[in-house]
């Protein structure tokens, strides 16, 4: 037993015996495309999340900012001015950041909303069955049936 952990010995406590650790569970993976609705509440906190993420990096860094031009103002120093540089580029690609994860957004609900566009349809079948289709697809009240004996002068 000395040899497996010299550290108990020269503290000279008892060695701890290690549990075994039980294998961890195979992730269920889920297939979402099955489930559009959760996709897109997913895509949507997933969203809200990030921005708030991105928002109060950006927020901390004008802090950050303020602070350290502060003490590059009053030191002197060429590395507090670097470090102010740096910091100013850092919030630059923060703030582009966000545009992104906007773009990004617009662009996921723009798919969503085009795979509903139906183009070229048409109805294949006689102008009778085309009637008695757009008849039942209007309502009662706006259709007007015009008979033989019905006679406009």
């Amino acid at each position: 037993m000395k040899d497996e952990n010299p550290l108990e010995d020269a503290l000279n406590i008892e060695p701890v015996e290690k549990e075994e650790k039980m294998p961890l569970r195979k992730p269920v993976e889920i297939d979402l495309s099955k489930f559009p609705e959760r996709k897109q509440m997913h895509q949507r906190q997933d969203y809200s999340e990030v921005r708030e993420n991105l928002k109060e990096l950006i927020d901390g860094g004008k802090v950050a900012l303020d602070g350290i031009l502060k003490v590059a103002s009053e030191s002197d120093s060429p590395r507090a001015f670097e470090v102010v540089s740096q910091l100013l580029k850092t919030s630059v690609e923060a703030n582009k950041e966000l545009l992104d994860v906007h773009k990004q957004m617009k662009e996921l609900e723009a798919e969503d909303k085009a795979k509903n566009v139906t183009n070229n349809a048409f109805f294949v079948g006689s102008t009778k069955e085309l009637q008695e289709l757009v008849n039942k697809q209007l309502p009662k009240k706006r259709v007007k049936r015009i008979t033989s004996n019905d006679q406009e002068t």
